[in-house]
Formats: structure tokens, C-alpha cells, sequence
């Protein structure tokens, strides 16, 4: 049997240890591979919507329109208050805008009464962030009319609405002021004859009675009311009934008793006034317009009577013989 030499037998060679740098590259290459691969895609889409959000897109927003008009003009007609506006931006600056952004100043502290076209373009200024601009307004112009601002005194007339309660009625009706200052674009306010207060609710009322801090309705928006309160005092009485007078006395517009006949009269109001009213309270009382006698004859009355007993018919007393 064959001997083998000791030094003849072949001893493997261990495999080298792997350095740090090694280690550290199959780390990152070999192990854990889908998980880093999961990350790897993740990172590529956020970066394609970072990227897409910083994309330039158009979008059409709402836009307030706010003027700046001259102090003694007022515009009188009825101009869009809101507009459509191209805007162009990144997504991310169009989104963040809110309503405080979106209002279109225009200025036109510079015109002349009249009729204007404004074109916006020119005209609207809008505060937006850097890299958003305007593309366009749509309308692209808006007419106006600018009217000088006026103030004028309009009639005022109460609004009565229901009925007094059954055997009564309403005698006199006295708003605490007759008319109220108003103020406004000159057509608008010319065009006004009278305001009506707010409704006074008659139903049921059997005495005179006071509707106070009445508001007062402008059915026209732009027309400011200067004063937009009023009182309406309600005369409210038995339903008026009619007494006859004869021998009144008839007197000049000086207190003078005129040298004519006395008169016969008729007079209407509610019952109870009457059964206090007397001859001896009653003047037929003829006018003088300071070149000429006026003769439609009027009633004096005391004062407690007036407003509440009229007069309706007269005629001359007969004469009489002795």
C-alpha cells in the first residue's frame, strides 16, 4: 500500500473575509432588494406629481369687481359685480388663492359724467402671487354711466293697511316729518315721487294711537336715505256722522267779521265731538290771497275740534223779518 507524503496532501484555502466596503455594498444591493425597489418606485412618483403640480395650468376663476369712483359721481346703472377671469399659474399657487385674492380693482376716479366703456384689460387690477397671471376677463368690457350724486327732499306717505274695528274709522293720519332727505345718482333720485313707510297694521284699533321708528322702503338700491326713520300719529275715531249749524258767523282771513249774512253749515265728525261742538265755537272764515277775496269759505274750529270735524256744505242764512 502506497504512502502518501504529508506535504503531498492538498489543504483548501479559506476565502478571503469580505472588507467593510464590501459589506457595506451588498448590503445595499443584495438584501432586502423588492423593499428597495418599493421605495425606489414611490420616490418616482412623488416626484412626477411635485413636478406635474409646478406645471403651468389655465383655470377660470370668479372675480369681484370693486370701483373706485370720483367723490361727486355715482354710477347709475347696473354693472356686472362679478366677472370670469382667465388665470394662468402652477396648480398648487391657483389653489391656495382664496376670495380675498380674487377682487379686480378698477379705477375710474379719472372719468367725466356720462356714458364709458371700461375696458378691463386696462382698467382691473388684481393682487395675485408671483408666477400667476391674468389671461383674459370675460366680459372683456363692462358700460357704465356716471351721474353727479344729488340730495333732494321726497315726500313721505304712510302705509295704512287693515281696517279700524266696525262703527270706527281713521280721521287723520300725521307722519312726525313730511318728507326725507335722500341722495343719490341724479336720475335715480329724480325719478322718486314719494316713499311709503313700513305697513301700520290698523285691525282692531278703536283709538288713535302713534306707530313709532317707522323704517322708510326705497325700492331703489342706489339711493341712500339720509334720515330713514319716521313717527305716524293715527287719528282713529267713532265713524263720522253729520250735524247741521245755522247763524254762524262769517269772518275775514284778519279776524274781522265781515259784513254779510251768517251762514247755514253742515258739518261731519264723530258723534260724541259733536254733541260737545256749539255754534258760538264755530267761524265761517273767508280767505284773502293779499289782491283778492278767495271764496271758498273755510270752517275754525277750537283746537280740539280740528282734524277730526270738517265741514261739508254751507249755504247763506235766510233773512229774517221783524
Amino acid at each position: 500500500m502506497p504512502f502518501q507524503d504529508v506535504d503531498e496532501v492538498e489543504t483548501p484555502e479559506l476565502a478571503p473575509r469580505p472588507s467593510r466596503a464590501g459589506k457595506l455594498v451588498r448590503k445595499i444591493f443584495l438584501e432586502d432588494w423588492s423593499l428597495k425597489l418599493l421605495s425606489l418606485a414611490i420616490a418616482l412618483v412623488l416626484w412626477l406629481v411635485v413636478t406635474g403640480q409646478n406645471e403651468p395650468v389655465t383655470a377660470h376663476v370668479n372675480v369681484q369687481l370693486n370701483f373706485i369712483r370720483p367723490q361727486s359721481l355715482e354710477i347709475s346703472n347696473d354693472p356686472p359685480r362679478t366677472v370670469d377671469v382667465m388665470l394662468t399659474g402652477s396648480r398648487n399657487k391657483l389653489d391656495d388663492l382664496t376670495a380675498l385674492d380674487l377682487v379686480a380693482t378698477v379705477d375710474i376716479s379719472d372719468q367725466q359724467p356720462g356714458e364709458r366703456v371700461l375696458r378691463l384689460a386696462d382698467k382691473a387690477q388684481i393682487s395675485l402671487p408671483q408666477g400667476v397671471k391674468v389671461d383674459g376677463f370675460q366680459p372683456s368690457a363692462i358700460p357704465i354711466r356716471l351721474e353727479p350724486i344729488v340730495e333732494r327732499q321726497i315726500t313721505i306717505e304712510p302705509k295704512l293697511e287693515g281696517k279700524p274695528a266696525d262703527g270706527y274709522q281713521v280721521y287723520a293720519v300725521r307722519p312726525s316729518k313730511g318728507s326725507v332727505l335722500v341722495r343719490g345718482p341724479e336720475s335715480r333720485v329724480n325719478a322718486l315721487k314719494k316713499l311709503l313707510t313700513e305697513s301700520i297694521w290698523l285691525a282692531g284699533h278703536k283709538e288713535s294711537f302713534t306707530a313709532a321708528n317707522l323704517g322708510i322702503d326705497v325700492p331703489d338700491t342706489k339711493v341712500d336715505l339720509l334720515d330713514p326713520v319716521v313717527s305716524v300719529q293715527v287719528e282713529i275715531a267713532e265713524r263720522a256722522v253729520e250735524k247741521s249749524f245755522s247763524g254762524v258767523p262769517v269772518y275775514d282771513s284778519a279776524g274781522v267779521r265781515m259784513q254779510r249774512p251768517p251762514m247755514d253749515i253742515t258739518v261731519s265728525g264723530p258723534p260724541g265731538m259733536l254733541d260737545r261742538l256749539k255754534s258760538e265755537d264755530l267761524r265761517i272764515v273767508f280767505g284773502w290771497d293779499g289782491f283778492h277775496a278767495i271764496p271758498e269759505p273755510q270752517l275754525q274750529l277750537p283746537p280740539e275740534f280740528q282734524g277730526k270735524v270738517f265741514l261739508t256744505s254751507t249755504k247763506s242764512a235766510p233773512e229774517r223779518r221783524y
